[in-house]
């Protein structure tokens, strides 16, 4: 059985898509020295580009504590932000190619 919180220990990146909206979980490390912390961070963005070449207003990110409960809050989320908008999203992959995302 795979192992998901390991995955995220190993500082693993999870990229993906659904209809449209492209969305990242990832493991970060806040603060310096010996007032370091994590978290995982979700982030949801529009399609057709990947994290790095999409402006950052166009990417909508939530912080969730570094725990294993954490990832079932971080799927409701995404599902919530899908459905509430949904045809944003959708109308997303119709948009490839245009300049203004």
């Amino acid at each position: 059985m795979y192992d998901i919180a390991e995955f995220y220990r190993k500082n693993a990146i999870l990229n993906a898509s659904y209809r449209g909206m492209r969305y990242q979980v990832r493991r970060v490390t806040k603060g310096e020295g010996e007032q370091t912390s994590d978290c995982l961070v979700a982030t949801v963005w529009p399609e057709p580009y990947c994290y790095e070449k999409t402006a950052e207003d166009k990417r909508e990110a939530r912080e969730f504590p570094n725990e294993e409960e954490s990832l079932d809050q971080i799927y409701t989320w995404l599902c919530e932000r899908y459905e509430q908008d949904q045809e944003y999203w959708e109308q997303s992959v119709r948009l490839i190619g245009s300049d203004d995302l």
